[in-house]
């Protein structure tokens, strides 16, 4: 691994990654998460970089989070979408995920401009992508 381009990145992508904290607000998780893997796609990051640069941006909580990851992961090569899932255990519980699920099955535009259905619907179907995958699976699901 490229320890100076690790640096390099960090310092290019300081104003636009926030340090996460942890705590248990999932919809803070979520954002900081999809955030950074929009950088990563910006900075076409290696696998090895989104791990080392996500971990950088920690504090507080997330760094116990993170040295507990360490000793369970052991001396196994941790990838990114390892990171990413076990990120996603710990600050998006089953019952977030399960609730939001069903809001999304549930979600109607009521008295919602099709702007405001639209941006809830997309924010909802990041918890049902096998109900999305498709385009006419999509536009099935929004009507």
């Amino acid at each position: 691994m490229d320890r100076a381009r690790i640096s390099l990145l960090a310092k290019s992508v300081k104003d636009c990654i926030t340090l996460f904290h942890g705590g248990v607000d999932p919809w803070v998780a979520r954002s900081w998460l999809k955030n950074l893997e929009g950088t990563f796609g910006y900075m076409k990051c290696t696998d090895e970089e989104k791990v080392e640069l996500a971990t950088y941006h920690l504090r507080d909580q997330a760094v116990t989070w993170r040295d507990m990851q360490k000793t369970i992961f052991g001396e196994q090569h941790i990838t990114w979408p390892m990171y990413r899932e076990a990120f996603e255990r710990q600050y998006f519980s089953i019952t977030f995920c399960l609730a939001h699920r069903q809001e999304f099955l549930n979600l109607k535009q009521d008295d919602r401009s099709v702007m405001e259905y639209n941006a809830e619907f997309s924010r909802l179907a990041e918890f049902c992508p096998h109900l999305v995958a498709q385009d006419y699976d999509r536009m099935h699901q929004f009507t």
